[in-house]
Formats: C-alpha cells, sequence, structure tokens
C-alpha cells in the first residue's frame, strides 16, 4: 500500500516485513482450510489471495494496463485515504492506477479481484 511506504520510508520497493507477515497469514489460512477440506466432514472452502491479486497486478503492471503502482490517484498519492481526498484533485485515468487512495484499490484493482475470487469459486466448489 502507498501509505505503508510512505510511514516506513520505503521508496524504490515494497515494505518486505509487511509483506512477510501477510504471505505467513496466507499461508497458515490455506493450511487451515486444506484440513478442512479434507475432515470428511463435506465442507468445501476456497482461499481468495486478493493480497497475491495485487502482488501480481503490482509486479506485472501491463498485464493488467496499470502505468501507476506506487501511489493512489487522489491527492499526493501517497498519505491521503478515505475522508481526507475529499475535495482533493485526482488522476485524469484511475483505471491507470492499482490504487484509489493511499490504502484502497481501485475500481478496475477490485475488478480484477472479483474476477480471481469467481474463478477460484468456480474450480473448487462449483466442480
Amino acid at each position: 500500500m502507498p501509505l505503508v511506504k510512505t510511514l516506513t520510508g520505503e521508496t524504490s520497493g515494497c515494505a518486505d516485513s509487511y509483506n512477510n507477515a501477510s504471505f505467513s497469514f496466507n499461508t497458515k489460512a490455506r493450511n487451515a482450510l486444506a484440513t478442512i477440506n479434507k475432515s470428511g466432514l463435506g465442507i468445501k472452502t476456497v482461499f481468495v489471495d486478493a493480497y497475491a491479486t495485487i502482488q501480481n497486478a503490482m509486479n506485472n503492471p501491463t498485464k493488467y494496463g496499470f502505468t501507476e503502482t506506487s501511489k493512489g490517484c487522489c491527492g499526493s498519492g501517497t498519505i491521503e485515504f478515505g475522508d481526507t481526498c475529499k475535495g482533493m484533485s485526482t488522476c485524469k485515468d484511475p483505471s491507470k492506477y492499482v490504487f484509489w487512495d493511499a490504502v484502497h484499490p481501485t475500481e478496475k484493482m477490485y475488478r480484477i479481484i472479483a474476477d480471481e475470487a469467481l474463478r477460484s469459486v468456480s474450480s473448487k466448489i462449483l466442480v
């Protein structure tokens, strides 16, 4: 997130300690869901990894048509989020940005996450 990068002083990449924490949590969640799936209770679960989807878009922006991955569309794009964006200038084309503000993805990024979620559900649950 641009806000995390701003607060940690990261200028050229991501905040590795936060990414490592997210990766660790997601791995544990996946393992827990796999255990539930194998429990014999007839429960089907799906893990939708929004973190990995955003990370993939940030690492491969042209694949998704993004040109800006390091800051948000509103204000400076590095610190403002939510209500603090009210009355601030915004970028001309939000579809080129991964983030709307310093915290939240753009509509286009949310659509990419939703499409990935639907693929996950249909491939794991609806089979």
